[in-house]
């Protein structure tokens, strides 16, 4: 009678701790696709935020023309001297991104990815010496990106002349920082 007692007792233990190693691969399963699933949620609304960052980047007052939907190439680099001067007020409005102005068309494929700064800007050659601005750049871990982009209409108010351009969005992690 004792070894009955102590065989259902045994095959008792037995069935719990397989019953308990179950649930627990059950249980790691279920989280490890939740946090897939959080992180692939993570990655589509910082892509949406950058999507909406990129019509507020072409409307932005310090960078667009004047009713004319289009940005002024004049302003950009004043835009940098500022956004030195006030950069938490922008890292607020823009987070961890990089924001590129290129021209596409009409322009040499030389000088396509060459960026305009105030040396180029004061040449004779000037737009023809460079094709891109970076207009915002905060990425503190460097951290791979994942792009979106538009094309928008370039304004050179020194030659009263518009060009075609892209404007990119590189977006960092998720939305949270």
């Amino acid at each position: 009678m004792v070894k009955k007692g102590q065989v259902h007792v045994s095959e008792t233990i037995l069935v719990l701790f397989v019953v308990v190693i179950i649930l627990m691969m059950g249980v790691t399963i279920y989280f490890k696709f939740s946090v897939e699933k959080s992180k692939t949620l993570a990655e589509e609304l910082s892509e949406e935020q950058a999507t909406i960052m990129l019509a507020k980047a072409v409307g932005l007052e310090e960078l667009s023309c004047e009713g004319l939907g289009c940005m002024d190439t004049s302003k950009f680099l004043p835009f940098k001297r500022v956004l030195g001067e006030d950069f938490g007020r922008y890292k607020r409005m823009f987070g961890r991104k990089r924001i590129v102005v290129k021209e596409l068309y009409p322009i040499e494929d030389s000088v396509k990815e060459v960026e305009c700064d105030v040396v180029k800007y004061i040449q004779m050659e000037y737009p023809e010496n460079c094709g891109s601005w970076v207009i915002y750049d905060y990425n503190p871990e460097n951290e791979p990106a994942a792009k979106v982009s538009t094309i928008v209409s370039l304004y050179y108010p020194e030659f009263d002349e518009y060009r075609v351009g892209r404007l990119e969005i590189e977006h960092y992690g998720d939305i949270r920082r």
